[in-house]
């Protein structure tokens, strides 16, 4: 793909990052089936936190293939980022978008001043790989944890 444009989100591209978040999750590792509506319910919720910060990517005709929520709040040495989802199509997967976006948003990130960023990745070495190989490290002091109901 050569012809790709990065952009700030905006509120059209929501229905079309609700099909891409429920088409890559279907897929491994993660194997989640989104329920009717709790897709978009999903996609609007992070839009209503981030869409200051956030982008996505689209084609040759403007069809968004990849987006990414950034949620900035801050800390004790300053502000800090959560990176809450990056997902790019899966018909678009290893082709290097997800890796435009992630340096593009580092240019972004480091123009804020932003001091850190954090983020959750399931325990999954092609996706800690990808992490790894963008300058991200596990915590040696955090663990996610989680309580169903």
């Amino acid at each position: 793909m050569n012809i790709m444009e990065i952009r700030k989100i905006q509120k059209e591209d929501l229905l079309a990052c609700s099909h891409i978040l429920k088409d890559a999750y279907a897929e491994t590792p993660y194997n989640e089936i989104f329920i009717g509506s709790n897709a978009e319910k999903y996609i609007n919720d992070k839009y209503d936190n981030c869409y200051e910060n956030s982008f996505v990517v689209t084609d040759e005709n403007n069809d968004v293939i990849a987006f990414i929520f950034l949620n900035v709040s801050y800390w004790s040495n300053g502000p800090q980022v959560v990176l809450e989802e990056i997902v790019v199509d899966p018909r678009f997967q290893n082709q290097g978008i997800g890796k435009k976006l992630m340096q593009y948003t580092h240019d972004y990130l480091n123009s804020l001043n932003i001091k850190s960023v954090m983020l959750w990745v399931k325990k999954d070495n092609r996706l800690i790989n990808f992490y790894e190989n963008q300058g991200y490290f596990p915590a040696d002091d955090f663990v996610v944890m989680f309580k169903n109901f």
